[in-house]
C-alpha cells in the first residue's frame, strides 16, 4: 500500500522476532533504522492526501473480503472448483488494491473541493479515462454524485 500510495514499501520493517533471538532482533533494529535514516523523515503531512485515501482503502469491505478468501481458493478452489495458485492470486489482490485506492483517492479530491475531471486528473495525476470509469463505480456505490454542470463541464459532489 505504500508503494502504490508513493510513499515507499521501505518505510515499512515488518519481522518475526522470538524473545529467544536476541541477535535476530539487534539485527532486524539495526537494518530498519540505517534504512530509516537513509530514507530521512517522514513528513506525514506531505503525504495526508494520500495516507487518507490508504485508510479508507485499507479499511474496506472489498480489500478484508479478498484477504479472507485467499488461504481457502488456494488451497480448496474457487466456487468453480479451480484451485489458484499464490502468486495468480496475489497478483489480483494487487489490481483490486490499486484500483480500490485510486477509487478512494478521487473520493479525497471530490470531497476537498476537486469536482470535474479536469480538476481530480490536475490533483492526483490519474488518466481522465480512468478517473471518468471510477467515478461511475463511486457513483453506483453512492460516495460520490453527479450535481450538474458548470461552463458544460459535469460537476460531482460527495454524497
Amino acid at each position: 500500500m505504500f508503494d502504490i500510495a508513493g510513499i515507499g514499501k521501505d518505510r515499512l520493517h515488518l519481522a518475526w522476532v522470538s524473545s529467544a533471538e536476541a541477535q535476530r532482533f539487534v539485527e532486524v533494529v539495526t537494518t530498519a533504522t540505517e534504512s530509516v535514516k537513509a530514507q530521512g523523515k517522514f513528513d506525514p503531512k506531505a503525504f495526508s492526501f494520500e495516507l487518507a485515501a490508504a485508510e479508507m482503502t485499507l479499511a474496506g469491505e472489498t480489500l478484508r473480503w479478498m484477504v479472507g478468501k485467499e488461504v481457502k481458493i488456494t488451497t480448496h478452489g474457487d466456487v468453480y472448483g479451480r484451485k489458484w495458485d499464490t502468486v495468480s492470486f496475489e497478483t489480483i489482490l494487487d489490481a483490486v488494491l490499486e484500483r480500490e485506492y485510486q477509487k478512494n483517492l478521487i473520493y479525497q479530491a471530490v470531497k476537498e473541493g476537486y469536482t470535474s475531471v479536469r480538476d481530480i486528473n490536475a490533483k492526483i495525476g490519474l488518466d481522465l479515462k480512468r478517473i471518468s470509469y471510477l467515478l461511475a463505480d463511486l457513483e453506483k456505490t453512492n460516495k460520490v454524485g453527479f450535481t450538474g454542470m458548470k461552463d458544460r463541464i459535469p460537476v460531482f459532489a460527495v454524497l
